[in-house]
């Protein structure tokens, strides 16, 4: 009976540190497989939003450049959003070229369309060449960098300004070529070979005229939307404040 005692407790022994090195190594293997499924997620918006500030906050403008237009140039969107700010000045010259002697009523039609639509590309580069040097808030007086001369923003401004200045009179003199021939002959006629207008020069001028007025009456029309259902919304907020101080 001693023996069977004596040899009974070694037993107990080894079955507690069995016991301990296997709970030891079963946290281990939770440790590593939670290691292992957080290296595997992709990385979270405030990781990447965060590599964006600091890039964006960086003191040398040149390396800052580099990096954004590393992280934006190749993307899709940036591709995308290339194509859809050319494709209508891109088509107004296109269009404006290939019927450039196909309406003899008012020569100036085609040449609206390639100038304006020459000019509509300058716009959106210096746009892109403002939003690459200086961000969103290219003339604020916080953005001028001291390696930059201070005089860069204020002429920019000029380009910008002499730009949107000769597009809106450009603008306005192609309402008065278009609309005043309204609506022309699409075929020369017999009696007058002269007194004509290609049809898809014309139409496609119209409608580019008319489109962008469609698009300033949405816009008002929203603005206008938005100014009454906020003057609404303060209404109805103050006046529940004023209840709830007279109650009380």
């Amino acid at each position: 009976m001693q023996l069977g005692h004596a040899v009974g407790f070694p037993q107990t022994k080894q079955q507690k540190l069995f016991e301990k090195s296997f709970s030891e190594l079963s946290c281990e293997i939770k440790e590593n497989v939670t290691q292992d499924q957080s290296a595997s997620l992709p990385p979270s918006y405030d990781s990447i939003f965060g590599q964006f500030k600091d890039t964006h906050s960086s003191s040398c403008s040149l390396e800052c450049l580099k990096k954004v237009l590393g992280m934006f140039a190749g993307t899709f969107g940036c591709t995308l959003s290339l194509m859809l700010l050319l494709a209508l000045p891109l088509s107004m010259i296109v269009i404006g070229t290939l019927y450039k002697d196909d309406c003899p009523i008012e020569p100036f039609i085609p040449i609206y369309l390639i100038v304006g639509g020459s000019f509509g590309i300058i716009k959106t580069i210096v746009i892109i060449i403002q939003r690459i040097l200086y961000g969103e808030d290219s003339f604020s007086k916080d953005a001028v960098s001291d390696e930059l001369p201070e005089k860069t923003p204020i002429a920019w401004m000029l380009i910008d300004s002499v730009l949107n200045l000769f597009l809106f009179t450009w603008f306005v003199a192609g309402n008065i070529w278009v609309y005043s021939k309204y609506k022309p002959y699409f075929v020369p006629p017999p009696h007058e070979p002269m007194n004509y207008c290609n049809k898809n020069l014309y139409m496609f001028s119209f409608w580019i005229i008319t489109f962008s007025y469609i698009i300033m009456g949405l816009i008002c029309v929203c603005t206008c939307c938005l100014g009454l259902c906020a003057s609404c919304t303060a209404y109805f907020v103050t006046s529940s404040n004023n209840q709830r101080n007279e109650s009380h």
